[in-house]
């Protein structure tokens, strides 16, 4: 005979089994540091990767990405190489590659292009919440405060990067500035190239126009043959965006392959080559090109986002998902409504 078990008491286990899960401590990022070439390091946290390169007078390294990576990186290089980090060289503000690096101004100078001081001054003027961000605000007083802000909204996910007064609200100028909240500030700033030498070695940067970020910039290390671009270059995978246009996105990687370099080395995913450089400079000019030819012979989007199919690329990472929408922003740059 099967012996039942009570509801109520399944119920209860499942609670008690959620519970305990729920209670389960986080995972941590996956971290790791590779060698790259001679002393030319690449150090990951999950999908995000920055280098850094060992000189007998210190460190020279690139975004710190966030603060708790930056405490790791700091004991490892501290540990592994016995000398401290004494330049932080960004290569743009995002939150995502550009916070936590006041772990490292105790012994570091912070190098980033002038536009970065722009987009880190305090948020100016009073602009309204919208979109989503407007329907977070419950009592509709023109803040978000932290206990509107839900888990899955993105001032929910990063609210102290959004909240520069650290008043415990998000307001409309905050978010127009962005979560960029815990990213120190750079020291020394460049308006076109920017050379750093240390120990014998040199960094340069190069800025790269306004391809994803006004302030963008690649590093090139010359004796490691090397280049460092945290967004704009992609290895096998297809930027999420090309903003603000595609002529932007050909443009930054026009000037990166102009470097002689070796190794690509990205803020995201896979590491290449300059040949892997080349063809993502190679699928953007295709892409404006079978564009342009599509509007010269008439042809709508919808049509082109059948026939514009770019097979050479089909192996990218994101081909399948957001082709159809490069075709569409390039369509509309192209047209004049974008």
């Amino acid at each position: 005979m099967k012996r039942l078990i009570p509801t109520a008491a399944v119920l209860l286990a499942m609670t008690g089994w959620n519970v305990a899960a729920a209670q389960q401590p986080a995972q941590p990022p996956a971290r790791s540091i590779t060698n790259i070439t001679g002393q030319l390091y690449r150090a990951q946290n999950a999908n995000h990767y920055t280098v850094f390169l060992v000189t007998p007078e210190g460190v020279i390294m690139s975004d710190p990405i966030n603060r708790d990576f930056a405490r790791w990186l700091k004991g490892e290089i501290a540990t592994r190489f016995r000398v401290p980090v004494r330049y932080v060289l960004y290569t743009h503000k995002d939150w995502d590659h550009a916070s936590g690096g006041v772990v490292f101004a105790d012994t570091a100078e912070f190098v980033g292009h002038v536009n970065m001081l722009k987009a880190l001054a305090p948020p100016a003027g009073n602009p309204p919440l919208t979109g989503d961000d407007a329907k977070l605000d419950a009592n509709r007083d023109g803040l978000i405060a932290r206990a509107e802000a839900t888990p899955a909204s993105a001032v929910g996910q990063r609210f102290d990067l959004f909240d520069y007064n650290r008043d415990g609200f998000v307001s409309g100028a905050e978010i127009a500035r962005g979560s960029i909240s815990d990213v120190y500030a750079p020291t020394t700033t460049f308006t076109d190239r920017h050379t750093v030498t240390l120990g014998g070695k040199r960094v340069s940067m190069v800025y790269l126009g306004t391809a994803h970020s006004d302030d963008s910039a690649v590093l090139h290390f010359p004796d490691e043959r090397a280049v460092f671009s945290a967004d704009i270059l992609q290895v096998r995978r297809l930027p999420n965006a090309l903003s603000p246009t595609v002529g932007s996105f050909i443009d930054a990687l026009a000037t990166i392959t102009a470097l002689d370099f070796e190794h690509a080395l990205t803020g995201h995913a896979l590491a290449g080559t300059k040949k892997d450089a080349e063809e993502s400079l190679r699928y953007l000019r295709e892409l404006a090109d079978g564009v342009a030819k599509g509007i010269a012979a008439g042809r709508t989007v919808a049509e082109l986002q059948k026939s514009l199919t770019l097979d050479a690329f089909k192996g990218f990472e994101r081909w399948d998902t957001v082709r159809e929408a490069h075709i569409a922003s390039v369509y509309a740059t192209l047209k004049g409504t974008k």
